[in-house]
């Protein structure tokens, strides 16, 4: 279940930035991004003999004289792999001591070369928007998590161990950080490397999902991930992303990879006094979403998020915390059959939504949660349609101890898309979900 963050709740828990920057190297982080291209643009044409990386002077201008399209990449290539990409454009920036803000137009600068330069295609305006606005968020999200895995103080085996996990997850800092002689420079760590609220979940069952009546998984064994970064009403607005979640969900036999969820917040103020004992506050987050429903649709999104969070004291120290949020999706796709433009077999488009979650919490463990979303998407690329997908969510969980439980979920996620005056074609994904639980609060 994707929802609040499971974190102590400490108004002085401590927040800052993820690591300490002495000196800005703008264009150092220019080249480095711009050499990710290169890097990757030289792999793919003289190892893995990719004949659309084999770029000249002819493809360049010919790519500037007829400018944007929209491709036919398959969704996960779209909707993942590209923000993955856009990432270490960021990222480029954020290892050197650039802000937030600062390495944003990296990812976009990036990302608008690669598609002008670094393939023979011509531009695609969704790889463009996919590949920028992913690789913000994923790329601030994973900048933060590999300050808490680093460990400046440790020498030896320890020390490399934590700095090859860095890299894996976020490689052109771990690139950086190795050359710069960083891997063995021994000193303080920085804030970054203890944000004060900070818990990993892992939940490891069995997953069963039914599509229109129709089994599709009866026992998936499924892994998922939350990541919980910070207490929005715990602790007070510094910068992006000084609060963000993390969903991710992984079947081997249903499907790979079932969701990766993200968002950070970029803006908040209060509506309450700190102290108060009911607590509002209107925050601004940045979401990322990838869903894919193995056999009946798959969705995915761009989108900034506006809504009111509050939470309410309950008896016996328990408290209930909602939202109520609204959302712009700058860019979103929808699987469906016989959609899409070419081999592409789904539609890109604008949209919104509106969200509304409830959990019950004591102390910093979540016993009830319960998320009910809709995003509506209007075509502009493949076939003239309106979207509504639907999300609603439940998970109980009861805890065993201090890092182990056991929980249940259950989601029924529905798509319905209008093609004019054809029927309207609606799919129905209903999953259910058993599970142990671990959590790691260091």
């Amino acid at each position: 279940m994707f929802g609040a963050p499971s974190l102590a709740m400490s108004q002085s828990a401590p927040s800052g930035p993820p690591g300490e920057c002495s000196t800005r190297k703008t264009g150092l982080a220019v080249g480095e991004a711009l050499g990710v291209n290169l890097f990757v643009n030289r792999l793919d044409a003289w190892v893995l003999g990719e004949e659309t990386q084999r770029v000249n002077f002819e493809s360049w201008a010919r790519n500037l004289r007829l400018g944007w399209e929209w491709d036919e990449n398959g969704f996960l290539t779209n909707m993942w792999a590209h923000p993955l990409h856009g990432g270490q454009y960021f990222n480029a920036g954020r290892v050197n001591c650039l802000s937030y803000w600062g390495s944003v137009p990296l990812a976009f600068l990036g990302s608008w070369t690669w598609e002008y330069f670094g393939e023979i295609n011509r531009p695609s305006l969704n790889d463009f928007f996919m590949t920028s606005l992913g690789g913000i968020a994923l790329g601030e999200m994973s900048h933060r998590l590999v300050a808490t895995i680093r460990d400046e103080q440790a020498t030896g085996s320890k020390r490399i161990t934590r700095e090859v996990l860095a890299m894996l997850l976020n490689p052109v800092e771990g690139v950086t950080r190795l050359f710069r002689g960083d891997w063995k420079r021994v000193g303080p760590n920085p804030p970054g490397h203890d944000p004060g609220l900070f818990t990993v979940q892992l939940k490891a069952g069995l997953r069963g999902v039914e599509q229109d009546s129709t089994g599709l998984c009866t026992s998936c064994p499924t892994l998922v991930i939350d990541i919980g970064y910070g207490d929005p009403l715990g602790v007070d607005f510094a910068e992006p992303f000084d609060v963000f979640t993390v969903h991710v969900q992984v079947s081997p036999d249903g499907g790979g990879l079932n969701a990766l969820e993200a968002a950070g917040r970029l803006y908040q103020v209060d509506l309450t006094a700190p102290d108060a004992g009911r607590r509002h506050a209107l925050a601004v987050t940045q979401r990322y979403d990838y869903r894919n429903f193995t056999g009946a649709y798959a969705f995915g999104s761009q989108s900034i998020e506006v809504g009111v969070l509050s939470r309410f004291p309950l008896p016996k120290r328990y408290r209930l915390d909602t939202k109520l949020a609204g959302d712009l999706v700058v860019m979103g796709a929808v699987d469906l059959p016989n959609g899409g433009v070419g081999e592409r077999s789904y539609d890109f488009g604008p949209g919104a939504g509106v969200t509304v979650e409830f959990s019950i919490w004591r102390g910093t463990k979540r016993f009830v949660s319960l998320r009910n979303r809709a995003e509506y998407l209007h075509t502009v690329s493949g076939i003239r349609a309106d979207h509504l997908v639907t999300f609603s969510e439940f998970e109980l969980m009861v805890p065993l101890g201090r890092r182990i439980g056991i929980g249940a979920s259950g989601d029924v996620n529905t798509r319905t898309s209008g093609y004019g005056t054809d029927p309207r074609d609606t799919r129905q994904v209903t999953e259910g979900r058993v599970f142990l639980t671990w959590t790691i609060d260091p």
